[in-house]
């Protein structure tokens, strides 16, 4: 019996402008992503795993620091490999460069013995050192609607019509699969995919985990019954569907706000007894409060009254909605001192219906966090600001990537 170590979305990389490090250039915040994926290579070197899964989005980025790399290389791959645990990753939207032939940062996990990096479809084999099982993928990394459109036509031959292309597209990927499937002589065969799988639960966040014109997949493009186990990384909220047959794993850490209540973890599953279990890693602790101050004499003492209770190194954001002329009382460092505790703290002026102050307690050049702070200004009434969020970020996010590559 293998026993599979399965992670979700993990993000390493991910900028935050606060707790910076003057030395590495890298957030405390930032390196929680890697202390949770470390977390669960203990846990599988602990238990014997034979197999360790990430299924996209290792890094939320494609240009990855030297400093970073080096760390992941020091604290994730080199226990793996000294433990002879293979290592089967795929590239997500985030980390896999829209054109093939850039370089990604995935690419030296190629190099480790009996591992496997996926940046386009294919199948592979991967025997375990343990239990001398041979284990078949069939692996998707994410790509665009375009890139999968231009990967349909190739092996057709022929151009798709624009009004034809997703339908198509799902039509021959069902197709590839079970044909892919067919050829593998492995008995367990698990599905490695980077994409939004329909009927998947997503929370309501910041950040959506998917966009309207993405590809999709559905359940009949999926042979059940010739799967073991079919893994799709990309959505952040953990969850299984159609009888635990299918599995979205999740992001390993709380990425932002709007997943403030949901548990972080990773799943184990045993190849001969198909039980797949979850296990909390312990994220770190995103606390949310609104507060309404009255016409009151002491406006500060009110609002320290009135903060969440559990503070103690975890990130918190406060909305304070308040009246002018009370906001001229409050006592900006009594409030500070009382948030002192956290790891990291934001307030938020709500001091009219039309207008936001927000009040950041360092003061910040990162171009990913004035935009963010510029667009919940300018647009907090609009019904569409978190696409335009989204879409604004992912564009500037590129632009500084192509910048970092020219450095």
């Amino acid at each position: 019996m293998a026993k599979i170590v399965i992670v979700g979305d993990v993000h390493i990389g991910k900028r935050y402008a606060y707790r910076v490090n003057l030395k590495t250039g890298i957030s405390d915040r930032t390196l929680d992503f890697i202390n949770a994926l470390s977390r669960v290579v203990a846990y599988a070197i602990n238990n014997k795993a034979d197999i360790f899964i990430i299924a996209g989005d290792l890094y939320d980025r494609v240009t990855v620091g030297p400093t970073l790399l080096r760390q992941v290389r020091e604290t994730i791959w080199q226990p793996l490999i000294e433990a002879k645990i293979p290592i089967v990753c795929i590239g997500g939207n985030h980390d896999s460069p829209q054109i093939f032939e850039k370089g990604s940062p995935l690419g030296e996990i190629s190099l480790f013995p009996n591992s496997i990096v996926a940046r386009s479809p294919q199948t592979a084999i991967v025997h375990t050192m343990t239990t001398k099982e041979e284990i078949g993928f069939l692996l998707l990394p994410y790509l665009t609607a375009s890139q999968v459109v231009k990967f349909v036509e190739e092996r057709l031959g022929k151009s798709v019509e624009k009004e034809r292309q997703m339908v198509l597209s799902q039509e021959y990927l069902k197709y590839f699969i079970e044909n892919e499937l067919k050829q593998l002589p492995t008995k367990t065969n698990l599905l490695v995919g980077h994409y939004f799988f329909q009927g998947s639960k997503i929370n309501i966040i910041p950040y959506p985990d998917h966009l309207p014109h993405e590809f999709k997949f559905k359940k009949d493009m999926l042979p059940l019954d010739k799967i073991d186990l079919a893994i799709f990384g990309h959505i952040h909220t953990t969850q299984t569907l159609h009888g635990g047959k299918v599995l979205v794993p999740g992001s390993l850490e709380r990425v932002d706000f709007g997943e403030v209540n949901e548990d972080k973890g990773f799943y184990v599953f045993e190849t001969t007894t198909g039980k797949l279990e979850f296990i909390t890693n312990n994220p770190r602790s995103l606390v949310k409060q609104f507060i309404e101050v009255p016409r009151v004499e002491d406006p500060t003492n009110y609002i320290i009254q009135n903060l969440p209770r559990t503070l103690e190194e975890s990130i918190v954001r406060i909305i304070i909605k308040i009246s002018p002329e009370l906001k001229k009382k409050v006592r900006l460092p009594r409030i500070h001192q009382a948030l002192d505790s956290t790891f990291h703290f934001e307030l938020f002026w709500d001091t009219s219906i039309t207008q936001r102050e927000i009040v950041l307690t360092d003061f910040v050049l990162d171009p990913l966090v004035l935009f963010n702070d510029f667009i919940t200004r300018k647009l907090d009434q609009d019904p569409n600001l978190e696409q335009l969020r989204q879409k604004g970020l992912e564009i500037l996010d590129r632009a500084l990537a192509q910048v970092e590559e020219k450095l």
